[in-house]
């Protein structure tokens, strides 16, 4: 009888714990379009030349690298940059996204995206268009996705 009492334990003590194993899954294919969507957000933003609707893509306490190296951290900061950039010489820039190359989840709720960018009609360099690899770290607060920190690096000629 005891041997009986101790299988039934055993079963449901894994029938349980399968549970927890189940609610930690990532549904990849629903957060994968989530995050496609932040970035589609982003790049929208970008091409209206709006600024909050940039800012409006990070975390109150994001942080951003840009290409030249510039540190920018909290959205307050951040959407101030976006503003100064795309009254000036963002102004005519068209900025469009090549490739989501990976997403990596970390946690179900923070993932590491890797995404190819290009960008014309910078008012500094009439007629270049520059071709970009920006990491960002993302983060579903609330149910919804976020950059919480982020780099860009512009890629020279051959770099693939």
């Amino acid at each position: 009888m005891k041997s009986r009492s101790f299988k039934f334990i055993v079963i449901g003590l894994c029938w349980l714990c399968s549970f927890k194993v189940y609610s930690q899954q990532i549904d990849t294919i629903k957060e994968n379009t989530a995050i496609r969507q932040l970035i589609k957000n982003y790049e929208d933003a970008w091409n209206r030349h709006d600024p909050k609707g940039l800012a409006d893509n990070y975390t109150v306490d994001a942080t951003w690298v840009n290409w030249f190296g510039a540190y920018y951290k909290g959205r307050d900061d951040i959407q101030f940059h976006y503003q100064q950039v795309h009254t000036t010489y963002f102004k005519p820039s068209h900025y469009y996204t090549r490739a989501i190359e990976d997403i990596q989840y970390l946690k179900p709720d923070v993932a590491v995206v890797h995404v190819r960018t290009g960008l014309t009609d910078d008012a500094r360099y009439p007629g270049q268009t520059f071709e970009f690899r920006r990491m960002i770290v993302v983060t579903k607060q609330n149910g919804v996705w976020l950059i919480r920190a982020g780099q860009n690096a512009k890629l020279e000629k051959g770099v693939k």
